[in-house]
């Protein structure tokens, strides 16, 4: 069996490739090695589709799932995470496995029994799925806040960004009240709008509509500045920064 890791630490490629090696149930052979949404769009693009996919669901130039914005996957898919979160339940219903870092033998065995189970037919179903789930994603339109023994919806249009420290999210809204938020930023960039908000870094994810200005930084980074203040300066790294000026030229619809 051919398979595509698409993972942009080497550390969880190299884990991963000794885990599908001890792999005794399955003969894998992994063909190709790939670190972000742009070789991947152009490597499904050009080359022959492989029988498995183990897609790492955070790379460094956005989300994983862009890359079926762009081309058809046409194999199926596991993805590899770091974060057991609330979206990725959608998945599973789905029919789509996948695997929690750190990998382990027992939860790889796990993955690929379940693709074993597949015949031809439900295999190409299986496919069609992951590609139908994954568009149709409906983004975040509302948070549930607590507030001691309190709850309260806050519309995601009203926050203009969030903000974590000491493990803890707050999102900001332009009346400068703050909000505790029971997400991660990692579960937070998954189910927000990609058109409205911009996963700065890993301490902010910004609105479009908060942004006052932006300032060239030092090392080819870029400073984003709010129309509100902020904990700390929001810098855009050197791998993000063609992302991001990308994004800030959509149009909104």
């Amino acid at each position: 069996m051919r398979a595509i890791i698409i993972e942009d630490e080497t550390t969880a490629v190299n884990s991963l490739k000794e885990i599908l090696h001890q792999n005794k149930s399955m003969q894998i052979e992994v063909i190709a090695e790939l670190d972000s949404i742009q070789e991947s769009v152009a490597y499904f693009r050009d080359e022959e589709e492989p029988d498995i996919i183990f897609m790492d669901i955070h790379l460094a130039d956005g989300l994983a799932f862009q890359i079926f914005e762009q081309v058809e996957v046409n194999a199926p898919v596991i993805f590899t995470t770091a974060y057991d979160e609330y979206a990725l339940q959608a998945f599973q219903v789905s029919s789509i496995d996948y695997l929690l870092k750190p990998i382990t033998e027992s939860s790889l065995e796990r993955a690929l029994n379940k693709l074993k189970l597949f015949n031809p037919e439900e295999r190409q179903a299986h496919i069609r799925q992951t590609n139908k789930t994954i568009r149709s994603r409906h983004p975040l339109k509302n948070l549930l806040i607590q507030l001691a023994y309190k709850f309260y919806p806050l519309p995601v249009d009203e926050i203009l960004f969030f903000y974590t420290a000491n493990e803890k999210v707050t999102a900001y809204t332009a009346d400068g009240k703050k909000h505790p938020v029971d997400h991660t930023l990692d579960s937070l960039s998954e189910q927000l709008d990609e058109r409205s908000f911009f996963r700065a870094n890993r301490q902010f994810i910004i609105a479009r509509k908060a942004i006052k200005d932006v300032e060239l930084w030092y090392g080819s980074r870029l400073s984003v500045n709010l129309i509100l203040e902020i904990p700390e300066k929001i810098i855009i790294s050197k791998t993000k920064t063609p992302v991001f000026k990308k994004w800030i030229l959509i149009e909104d619809e």
